[in-house]
Formats: structure tokens, C-alpha cells, sequence
């Protein structure tokens, strides 16, 4: 019978400049500033006021999680 080989997973390290554009401000890179800009929050807040997208949905935005 053979036996499995287990391989470690390997860390692929991404060196991309991060990039913010005017219809994504948000990066995702918790270490970027672009998740605590007051301007950017209070635009992501005044669209969950307006209805436009729920209070879950703007917390993915803040964090860059959404495509």
C-alpha cells in the first residue's frame, strides 16, 4: 500500500503596490490608512443611510473584501 506524501503549503508573499482608485478607496491591507480616512467612511455611511447598501455590505467594503 503506498502511503501519501503531505506537503507543506508554501507562502506566496504578494509585492504589488497597492492601488486605490475612485470606485475602490479601500485597499483591504489592514496596515494601509485607507481603512480608518474619515472622508472615505462618512462617504461608505451616508450610502448605508441612503439605503444603497446595507450596514454588512459597507463593513466588507471598508475592510476591501468586495469585488
Amino acid at each position: 500500500m503506498m502511503q501519501k506524501q503531505h506537503r507543506q503549503p508554501f507562502l506566496v508573499l504578494m509585492e504589488d503596490p497597492i492601488i486605490h482608485t475612485t470606485e475602490r478607496p479601500f485597499c483591504g491591507d489592514p496596515s494601509c490608512p485607507s481603512s480608518e480616512d474619515p472622508a472615505l467612511i462618512a462617504e461608505v455611511n451616508e450610502a448605508v443611510k441612503q439605503g444603497l447598501i446595507t450596514p454588512e455590505e459597507a463593513t466588507l467594503i471598508i475592510q476591501g473584501k468586495t469585488l
